[in-house]
């Protein structure tokens, strides 16, 4: 049941040169012209994209230069952000460290810088002379307003890769979006899934890039339930989805009971993307293709129908941003 695709992925912008509108980007920019005999180096800006398994914004940085920089940035807005508690940041620390593990095993590392995104990213591009910057899309209001505030004045590329099907991918005939969930859903079962991209072998990285030390997370890191790593994610959805009688077929019953193990436990790697929602949508509708007794298929579908809620919220959170401080209806 575990999916292993390695076809290319067709990323929603496709052609170049309409991701390059979609940005509002200048079309040339010509920066760091003391490093203008160098190879192509481009920038993957990691947010919430903590893997290198089915990873659009790393792989079309690798496809657009010979060398990439893995940059995650530590940003004091995001720091202060009363949504940020002390063991979600360490847990966030511990998988920037295993990240850094996994690069430097193929040939990497990752290169951590503090401050206000768009002058850390013009100050690399100033010293790098980097090309392109490529980045998982967000739809936050304060990612959306600050990816809109840095693709006016440098080359910023969003990709998909947080959800399965991006927000804009899913409407209703006229073009606006979906507020309920059940026709989202009718929807979204009718579009094709996406390839998956396999782990690349080589992330190459320049040598002089200098980068801060990779944060460390204190006492906190001991206390957080949830072991870090993208090895850990696949770990947990091949666990929940393979074997004989693999958990998801009891999902339908076991989700509800506080006495059981019944659930996934892929949240936390859902959130910053130590797993790709792609991946495991696909992974588990292998299984529902193959799987024959309908109470496991009926657990399976429910369980693909809780990825796609939170696809819906994403949705709503995209489109209607009031949402995170008004009611949704107001009647």
């Amino acid at each position: 049941a575990y999916s292993r695709d390695s076809r290319p992925l067709l990323l929603l912008w496709a052609d170049y040169g309409l991701r390059k509108a979609w940005c509002n980007m200048p079309s040339t920019r010509v920066r760091g012209a003391a490093n203008s005999n160098a190879s192509t180096i481009t920038i993957w800006w990691i947010r919430r994209d903590l893997r290198i398994y089915d990873n659009p914004a790393l792989q079309a940085a690798l496809d657009d230069g010979e060398a990439i920089i893995p940059l995650f940035i530590q940003d004091p807005v995001l720091q202060k952000s009363a949504y940020v508690g002390e063991k979600r940041l360490a847990f966030l620390i511990a998988n920037l460290q295993v990240l850094d593990q996994i690069l430097r095993k193929r040939g990497g590392r990752l290169i951590v810088r503090q401050g206000d995104p768009l002058q850390v990213l013009d100050t690399l591009i100033e010293e790098t002379g980097a090309s392109s910057i490529f980045a998982q899309e967000d739809i936050s209001p304060y990612a959306i307003a600050r990816d809109a505030t840095i693709a006016k004045q440098l080359p910023l590329i969003l990709t998909a890769g947080l959800t399965v099907h991006p927000p804009q991918a899913i409407r209703k005939i006229d073009g606006s979006a979906y507020t309920v969930f059940t026709p989202y859903s009718k929807t979204w079962k009718n579009v094709p899934l996406p390839s998956l991209q396999p782990a690349p072998e080589r992330i190459p990285v320049p040598d002089h890039i200098a980068s801060l030390p990779i944060p460390t997370a204190g006492n906190d890191t001991g206390r957080i339930p949830f072991p870090a790593g993208e090895q850990e994610a696949q770990r947990r959805l091949v666990a929940f989805l393979e074997g004989e009688n693999p958990p998801v077929g009891s999902y339908q019953e076991s989700r509800n009971r506080m006495d059981l193990e019944g659930t996934s436990a892929l949240s936390p790697y859902f959130r910053f993307g130590m797993l790709s929602p792609r991946q495991a949508v696909s992974a588990a509708q292998e299984l529902l293709d193959h799987a024959t007794p309908d109470p496991v298929r009926v657990s399976i579908q429910i369980w693909m129908n809780e990825l796609i809620w939170r696809e819906f919220f994403i949705s709503i959170l995209a489109n209607f941003p009031e949402v995170r401080k008004t009611s949704f209806r107001q009647d």
